[in-house]
């Protein structure tokens, strides 16, 4: 499997992890963003992904999927409020560069203890 078959296949399995959004809910929204950075974060960890190609994929799953947009949105928003440990490496990463798309001021990783 080539590079090209590799991302389309990830890309594949990220779109298909996106779950309801609910109609207006923050709590769904954010749930629905921390579950695809999740798998994200466990193909780059499989070395299935890398880093640089999981947030271009994340990027493009926000511009095609309307669902996932809203929830990049509900998310990037609301970063200094969600507990930073359970977001992925991965997830923390493209909401701060969301942030930072917003105008809005990026969040300083929280050294884990």
């Amino acid at each position: 499997m080539d590079e090209a078959d590799k991302s389309l296949a990830a890309y594949e399995t990220l779109k298909n992890s996106i779950p309801s959004i609910g109609v207006l809910s923050r709590k769904k929204r954010i749930i629905a963003f921390l579950k695809v950075t999740k798998k994200a974060q466990e193909m780059i960890e499989k070395q299935d992904l890398s880093e640089e190609n999981a947030l271009y994929l994340l990027s493009i799953l926000t511009k095609k999927i309307a669902d996932f947009q809203k929830a990049t949105m509900m998310a990037a928003m609301h970063l200094t409020t969600v507990n930073r440990k359970i977001i992925p490496a991965i997830g923390f990463r493209y909401a701060n560069e969301m942030r930072a798309n917003l105008q809005l001021v990026p969040v300083d990783d929280i050294a884990e203890d």
